[in-house]
């Protein structure tokens, strides 16, 4: 077995090289592995999986090779490759980032911007709020077995854009812009209790000032707005699991389409 691996990949090393890219510049783009863990160790995974994935791709058209005359059309064949994996992994990272926007809006909401701390993967302030709910969605994705699905997906785009003959159209766009504005609704469902709950405490807070004017509004206000969301957020994050899972199911079946359109 091992001997038949290292003849195949003796006779497709740009094969190797092709599916390394495009599965490297994937797992750069995912949570929890793209930040976080060590180089040395994305490195060994990326070869790994590589190993375990070029058979399944050369099994698709035992007839092509990819072939690269010069240095240059090499160079293109590979930034090509970089550009699909960026995009699958792109599109989902954008929805749970969407799913973290409810975070941030239910900070805002609540008056909590204060607590802000630095978000590893992207590397700028978020609330710290926003921070749990990515990790909530991050764990799902891991728990549902949604690596496997994305890499299953990730051979999938061979089928559709075999290696080394990669060409993009209008429907890729397309589906970026589809998956960004349906993961900013899923954020916008998920906060959609507290903005309520806000609403509704904002509204007590009126009718206090009114009948009570002696009172600090002030202070009952955002105390009050703190212990809504709170008491709100503990009871309804688990929300963000739920859709989060649907809108999974969704993105996976907008690539299949895609790769079903390249076809």
């Amino acid at each position: 077995m091992v001997t038949e691996l290292t003849k195949l990949l003796e006779q497709n090393l740009l094969l190797v090289v092709l599916v390394l890219t495009r599965l490297s510049t994937l797992l750069m783009s995912l949570p929890a592995i793209g930040v976080g863990v060590p180089a040395k160790i994305r490195a060994l995974l990326a070869l790994t999986l590589t190993l375990l994935t070029v058979p399944a791709v050369a099994a698709i058209d035992p007839n092509y090779a990819p072939q690269a005359a010069h240095l240059i059309d090499l160079s293109i064949m590979i930034a090509r490759e970089a550009l699909v994996g960026l995009l699958i992994g792109a599109t989902i990272q954008i929805l749970i980032t969407g799913v973290q926007t409810a975070g941030e809006i239910m900070s805002g909401t609540g008056g909590l911007q204060l607590g802000d701390s630095v978000d590893p993967s992207t590397r700028s302030t978020m609330p710290t709020l926003a921070q749990l709910v990515g990790l909530l969605v991050v764990a799902t994705l891991v728990t549902m077995g949604g690596h496997r699905f994305i890499i299953s997906s990730l051979i999938d785009s061979f089928v559709a854009l075999p290696a080394g003959d990669v060409s993009f159209h209008q429907p890729m766009m397309e589906l970026l812009v589809t998956q960004l504005s349906s993961s900013l609704s899923t954020g916008i469902r998920v906060a959609a209790p507290v903005i309520a709950a806000m609403l509704l405490c904002n509204l007590i807070t009126g009718l206090i000032s009114r009948t009570l004017p002696q009172l600090n509004v002030l202070a009952i206000g955002l105390s009050l707005n703190a212990i809504a969301l709170l008491a709100v957020a503990t009871l309804t994050i688990g929300s963000a699991s739920y859709l989060f899972r649907d809108d999974f199911a969704i993105t996976l079946d907008r690539l299949a389409t895609l790769w079903s359109v390249d076809r």
